[in-house]
């Protein structure tokens, strides 16, 4: 019988709710078995809605006071190193939300600590699991695309009434260290160094606030956004590949919008998020036959094959409407014998991170950044 792995919370907002949590349920002998968040009332929907009993308003004394083999991080990103520090120190694993980090300096820590200790490690860049995203990386591995010359990744949301939104937490620097560029761009970071299995190795960076101060939601108050609305880069990765990443809070209407393109030498794909079972591509037709056709390209109106996601890489779970998360595979790796080996873990944040902190420096700078 394997092993029950006893979870804790650190963070009791949406994301553990949404995401974690569901996730968590979904593995067998897997039990939350306490959670932590400064706010009362969030601690109480746990209780009421999913039955944790075990609850703290500080995370030094649950880890204390608990017998964990795991933590969940769904803090503000402020709260990501000193938490995660925490639990590394009474020997528990941790699973963090991303970005890693606020600085390279503290998710560099957080790595040499966790390989120091030997803690198992994962981070929830978690759209490494839409199933469009899966098929577009299986065809880039075959290398059906031959030798790529561009990439474009955007991630992006909008709503009409954006400039009149209240302030919150991503809104501060000292919290959030990153705005619509490390909020939505540290997904499309990780996704395009795992699609093109090549990292980053130079920047260059603008960004924008477009809305300098809102009302805060908690007090009422005005406050000052020191946080980026909108950023975009140019970056070149260390096998040549040229590209264009944007992490924007600004696409009015668009919800949220995460779209990749990829062109090479024999072929090219375009990933839309909002279209998870499906990837249009255009490619030689030895390639085509491996796989279901929806809608035929080829012609000037309609020059990209749009291909259905099969089966097996659609992460359905049997009698559920619902997909396998990151969450669950890195519960899976955790289960496995012989070596941990998961990714993404704290090491591909880190790569995250230090493309990130150089896209700063390159705007401050106004030049490129090297990474090497």
């Amino acid at each position: 019988m394997a092993k029950r792995i006893r979870v804790g919370l650190i963070g009791a907002g949406g994301i553990a709710r949404g995401y974690h949590i569901p996730s968590y349920r979904r593995c067998e002998d897997v039990e939350i078995v306490a959670a932590c968040d400064i706010s009362e009332s969030a601690l109480e929907i746990l209780r009421t809605q999913f039955g944790v009993e075990r609850l703290y308003t500080d995370y030094a004394e649950m880890l204390a006071q608990e017998e964990l083999d795991l933590v969940s991080i769904c803090t503000s990103n402020d709260m990501h190193y000193p938490a995660a520090m925490a639990a590394m120190e009474h020997g528990v694993d941790v699973y963090c939300e991303k970005p890693l980090a606020l600085t390279v300096s503290e998710a560099q820590r957080m790595v040499e600590t966790a390989e120091k200790k030997g803690i198992k490690t994962g981070v929830n860049f978690s759209h490494r699991r839409t199933p469009a995203a899966m098929l577009a990386k299986e065809i880039l591995d075959s290398g059906a695309l031959g030798e790529i010359y561009y990439t474009s990744a955007v991630y992006a949301a909008g709503g009409t009434n954006y400039a009149s939104r209240p302030g919150t937490w991503r809104n501060m620097r000292e919290k959030a260290g990153y705005g619509g560029l490390g909020d939505m761009g540290s997904h499309i970071l990780d996704m395009m160094m795992w699609f093109l299995k090549a990292d980053i190795t130079e920047v260059t960076c603008r960004t924008r606030t477009f809305v300098p101060e809102r009302i805060a939601r908690d007090t009422g108050q005005p406050m000052r956004v020191t946080t980026e609305d909108q950023g975009m880069m140019l970056v070149t990765y260390s096998n040549g590949v040229m590209g264009y990443i944007c992490g924007s809070y600004t696409f009015t209407g668009r919800g949220y919008d995460q779209r990749i393109e990829i062109f090479g030498q024999n072929g090219g794909l375009m990933y839309d998020q909002q279209h998870p079972y499906e990837l249009q591509v255009y490619l030689p037709q030895e390639v085509l036959s491996r796989y279901t056709i929806l809608r035929e390209g080829g012609t000037k109106d309609r020059p990209y094959t749009t291909l259905l996601v099969p089966e097996r890489l659609q992460g359905l779970i049997p009698g559920s409407p619902a997909r396998r998360t990151v969450l669950m595979d890195f519960i899976d790796a955790y289960r496995a014998e012989g070596p941990f080996s998961f990714s993404p873990g704290f090491r591909e944040g880190l790569k995250v991170q230090k493309v990130l902190e150089a896209g700063r420096r390159a705007e401050e700078a106004r030049s490129w950044v090297s990474l090497t």
